[in-house]
């Protein structure tokens, strides 16, 4: 006897094969596996699967920079400024100590 295989689509069973063509456009579930284990660049402890990150960002208030993607580039220091503020705040600073060493080389 051979085996087969069943795969449900909106409550109706299908012969694995004989299912009907996915639409393109619709919503259809899908399973995702378990995240792999990581150690916390944070304090260092393992941490497992989803559970282990949820964990992880909940004790050390931190997101997965994958929840970052599409987001503007901000610069490392923390400055929470728009980067071209950053740069004419740097340029103003420049000219001040340009001015203050012209002062005093008189």
């Amino acid at each position: 006897m051979t085996r087969r295989s069943y795969v449900q689509i909106d409550g109706v069973l299908y012969e694995k094969g004989t299912e009907p063509r996915r639409e393109p456009g619709r919503a259809y579930p899908s399973v995702m596996g378990d995240l792999p284990d990581f150690v916390s660049p944070i304090d260092g402890k393992s941490y497992s699967g989803r559970t282990g990150m949820r964990e992880h960002n909940a004790r050390h208030n931190v997101v997965p920079t994958a929840d970052l993607k599409g987001l503007p580039p901000m610069p490392a220091t923390g400055d929470t400024r728009h980067p071209q503020d950053i740069a004419r705040d740097k340029a103003a600073r420049k000219e001040r100590v340009i001015h203050m060493v012209n002062q005093h080389v008189r």
